[in-house]
């Protein structure tokens, strides 16, 4: 019995005696590079199973690659800073904004965030190695390096001099917590469904007794409403209903079970129409009209969008364009400020119902409804987000978008949807990055500004800043951190006063996005070495990266070296448990890495990840790993212990199962390599599973069993190194123990096994398929009769639709195989053509039996009986033995005429029978055990 953690132990300690994962991770200069780019996680918290699943399919193809002759240098990589460290490090010390923050002490802060970076890095560590994911760990890239910084500061002075790197005052995705603007792609990672109200609000017409229906799904932004908008091309209603309503004609029966319509108009008739204030907080402004909006859809809704310029992008550019006034009464902890004295310091969505209610109360309201939809929260802290105009950096990616598309089509995708869907969406609806973050723990924003004439400079490496700088800086003191690089000053070029770093951090997404150049210290050193890697051959990460890392490496690659990143990218579906439900602390399903590894074992979670698509979701669970993994690792194992019984002595011989299961194996080793050329994880694997558990076990084993020739054992040693070989990528302990055992070297170290064309034969394969069948057939009808396979039958007539080249029969050695199989004396074969090849095939059996089938029978019978007694004492396949067999005159006789074979079955050298003194055996012999066989019991016994 395979026995996970004995075998674990023992090839960890090889593998440090030999040293064996160095080898494989130094570069050889002989060698072609198979590059790989780590994605850097964050280790401000241990790993979870999804890391083990992204980790394995990257250990995967870097080990097959290797096996295939490559060069596979890889480090590991750490994302050190944003939002994820800040948030945590604010729960740690209790702190619940931005003020107090400042309060506790910038320093102080920045000094508990660089100090919690690593807190986990040991179990980290400690996964990393349990795994056998092979990276290394003692050099990695870690993006709070000031090398690091000094590469990232290098592209974006790039960007800045290209003037792709610009300030503008812009509504923009906004945490109220972390008060800090986010991207598109981290707004992405945070949508949740929610079920919220939504309302139709009542606009009066002013000077009418007459109401636009507007409809909001964020009742928090009516105080700050100035204009509603229409679009001009969409035909408006005004309907009767006890008070008259204007909502657009298409969407009219969504409120109005039977509308009388007084009248139909263009919505471009609507434009300039004024309105009264639905609430009064800002009725002095020269607002409150009707504008155009080609934003405007009847998709859902009423037609008619409120405005509200702080909140929304469209809302901004379209008061901006219409020349109206500009107010935003929440500040940026999202609490409505004293220009909404009614609800001044509430949380803006804790006021929803407050509004809608006082609306209600003043008779404004027309309708509430639930409405269910993806709302974004932040995707650290889980604050729900809103959106609010703030002077914020921006990558202008927009400029790229028809670049960015055509380098896509260079990438492969694994599963290939996401290169035109999920990725190629993104792209097509590509909008400018939100850089900045008004946060402490990030890469500092390189811009001075001269506080006087506004003049701003661009600092891009280290040198730079020295050179620049009021101040003389030594090398020892340089912290390209917050907060001392705002204690570095430069003098203004134009009016020569002091210029000031701009506070602003950078999203820690770029960071990671910088790590194909910045992991090298790029262009500062290695131009050589990231010359030879980039774009990387490989890259690896869960599917929410898409709109993270996969897009920001793909973002920066394009702008700076109009490249691809990435040739090749596997896009992991994410975990779910064994009901297909997302894992969560509520639900109580989230599983313990290091729990599920201590009771199925490494290689079985690995092979886990592996056996369905890695572009689906995967259900995951102990009890299914035992029940689709483990019985597989079991069979590899015993094939094993099966090799070591082997002690050949007959000459060597080819027969025709030997020739069959060879090509199996060449096929097979043809399939596995062509699914992991194309990063087909998953369509490599399946082929292994199948040769060993159908065609190498259950047949070929089965077929051979009884052999002690030299080439069985040749052929059965080339199927076992060969499937370690191929197997080694996904499930390294277990192969490494198979093959070290029986090579004395590492399989890690060895190379990938080549297909041999020339034992490949098709047609062999086929016609094997077909005894296959024909025997899985004939033990159905046994089965159906009743009669168990040591016992012989006559005769056997099989009845076959099958293809032409059928039509000659079967070789003499195929219908041996056949007889033997189905225990069958002779056999007759009758062919009927079929142009399907999933033919037909009906066996008949002759169930009459004779007294010489009989007794070979009852000595099939005991020789098994007589084998496991063998076996419970311990016995070795060569050990001989003296046979004792207590059984009445009649067995006697019967097995009497078979002694021949029972000796040559059950290595008995002698075999004495005793028809009497069945009770006595225990005191003659050492050993005895009863039997039965059918309706006759005995005992049978040895000295041994």
């Amino acid at each position: 019995m395979y026995d996970f953690k004995k075998v674990e132990n023992e090839v960890s300690g090889f593998w440090k005696k030999k040293k064996t994962e160095e080898e494989t991770l130094k570069a050889n200069p002989k060698k072609k590079i198979f590059s790989f780019l780590d994605g850097p996680p964050t280790a401000n918290a241990p790993p979870a199973l999804h890391h083990l699943e992204v980790r394995t399919y990257k250990d995967v193809i870097n080990r097959f690659k290797f096996m295939r002759g490559f060069s596979v240098p890889r480090k590991a990589g750490w994302d050190c800073h944003g939002l994820p460290v800040e948030v945590q490090i604010e729960k740690k010390l209790k702190l619940n904004s931005k003020k107090e923050i400042l309060n506790y002490g910038e320093a102080k802060f920045i000094k508990e965030a660089k100090k919690s970076v690593f807190e986990y890095i040991e179990a980290w560590n400690k996964s990393t190695e349990k795994l056998a994911y092979w990276v290394d760990l003692k050099n990695p890239y870690i993006t709070l390096d000031n090398r690091y910084i000094e590469s990232v500061w290098w592209s974006l002075k790039e960007l800045y001099n290209k003037k792709l790197l610009y300030e503008d005052y812009k509504v923009v995705p906004f945490c109220p917590r972390c008060e800090t603007p986010l991207s598109s792609h981290e707004v992405a990672l945070g949508y949740k469904k929610t079920t919220e109200d939504s309302v139709v609000a009542k606009f009066k017409i002013k000077g009418r007794n007459e109401y636009f229906l507007v409809w909001t799904t964020t009742p928090w932004t009516l105080p700050s409403n100035l204009a509603i908008a229409v679009n001009p091309g969409i035909d408006y209603v005004y309907v009767k209903e006890n008070e008259t309503y204007v909502v657009a004609k298409d969407l009219a029966k969504n409120f109005f079970d039977n509308p009388k319509i007084l009248k139909t108009v263009k919505g471009k008739q609507l434009i300039g129409m004024k309105y009264e204030p639905l609430m009064p907080y800002f009725r002095d402004k020269d607002a409150f009209v009707v504008i155009a909006g080609n934003f405007v859809t009847i998709a859902d809704g009423t037609g008619i969008v409120h405005m509200a310029p702080a909140f929304g992008e469209d809302d901004y550019e379209a008061i901006k364009k219409n020349k109206l006034p500009f107010v935003k009464p929440v500040n940026s902890n999202g609490k409505f400020t004293s220009e909404v004295k009614d609800y001044e310091g509430k949380f803006i969505k804790s006021a929803d119902k407050e509004i809608i209610n006082d609306l209600k109360n003043k008779n404004k309201i027309f309708k509430v409804i639930k409405y269910e939809h993806d709302y974004p929260f932040c995707w650290r802290c889980s604050t729900p987000l809103m959106y609010y105009a703030i002077d914020s950096w921006f990558i202008k990616v927009t400029a790229y978008k028809k670049r960015l598309i055509e380098l896509n089509e260079k990438i492969n995708w694994v599963p290939s949807n996401i290169k035109e869907g999920r990725f190629g969406e993104w792209l097509r609806n590509v909008k400018d990055w939100a850089l900045s973050r008004n946060k402490f723990w990030g890469t500092p924003i390189p811009v001075w500004r001269c506080a006087s004439c506004k003049h701003e400079e661009i600092v891009g490496s280290i040198k730079e800043l020295k050179e620049k700088s009021i101040r003389k800086l030594s090398d020892k003191e340089i912290d390209l951190h917050k907060p001392w690089i705002d204690s570095v000053k430069l003098k203004c070029a134009k009016c020569k006063k002091e210029m000031s770093r701009v506070l602003e951090v950078i999203d820690c997404w770029y960071d990671s996005g910088a790590a194909s150049f910045a992991q090298f210290h790029y262009p500062f050193e290695n131009k050589g070495i990231f010359k030879k890697r980039f774009p990387y051959d490989f890259i690896s990460e869960a599917i929410d990266q898409t709109r993270g890392w996969f897009y920001t490496l793909h973002v920066l690659s394009t702008i700076l070296f109009d490249d691809i990143a990435y040739k090749n990218v596997i896009c992991a579906g994410h975990i779910v448990d064994e009901k297909g439900e997302k894992m969560s602390k509520s639900k109580g399903n989230i599983l313990n890495p290091d729990e599920i590894i201590d009771a199925v074992g490494v290689d079985a979670v690995r092979m886990q990840f592996c056996t369905t698509d890695v572009g689906d979701s995967k259900m995951f669970g102990i009890n299914k790993v035992k029940q689709e993994v483990l019985p597989f690792l079991n069979i590899l194992w015993n094939t094993s212990q099966f090799y070591k019984q082997f002690n050949a002595n007959e000459r060597a011989k080819i027969n025709i199962e030997d020739k069959w299961i060879l090509s199996r194996l060449n096929s097979t080793i043809k399939e596995t390599t062509e699914a992991l050329e194309k990063y087909k994880i998953e369509d490599g694997l399946k082929p292994i599973m199948n040769f060993v558990v159908n065609d190498f076990s259950r047949t070929y084993i089965k077929l051979i069993r009884e052999r002690q020739d030299k080439n069985v054992v040749k052929v059965v040693e080339e199927c076992i190194n060969s499937v370690c070989k191929m197997l080694a990528p996904y499930t390294p302990y277990i192969t490494e123990k198979i093959y070290s055992d029986m090579n004395k070297k590492s399989v890690h170290l060895s190379g990938w096994p080549k297909a041999d064309g020339k034992k490949i034969d098709r047609t062999l394969e086929r016609r094997f398929d077909f005894v296959l069948k024909i025997i899985e057939n004939g033990l159905k009808e046994r089965d159906k009769a009743q009669i168990g396979l040591r016992w012989p039958l006559k005769h056997a007539k099989i009845v076959a639709h099958v293809t032409p080249e059928f039509k000659g029969g079967l070789r003499k050695e195929l219908d041996d195989i056949i007889k033997n199989q189905l225990n069958i004396k002779s056999l007759e074969l009758e062919w009927l053509s079929v142009l399907d090849r999933n033919a037909l095939v009906e066996v008949k059996l002759d169930t009459r039996t004779t007294p010489e089938l009989e007794a070979e029978g009852y000595a099939r019978e005991m020789s098994r009986q007589v084998q496991d007694f063998r076996k419970n004492l311990g016995l070795k396949k060569e050990d001989v033995i003296e046979l004792a067999i207590f059984a009445d005159e009649e067995l006697a006789k019967v097995l009497r005429s078979q002694e021949k074979f029972l000796k040559n079955r059950t290595n008995s050298k002698k075999i004495i029978f005793f028809t009497d003194g069945f009770e006595n055996s225990k005191e003659i012999f050492k050993n005895a055990v009863d039997f039965k066989i059918k309706d006759k019991r005995g005992k049978i016994a040895t000295n041994w």
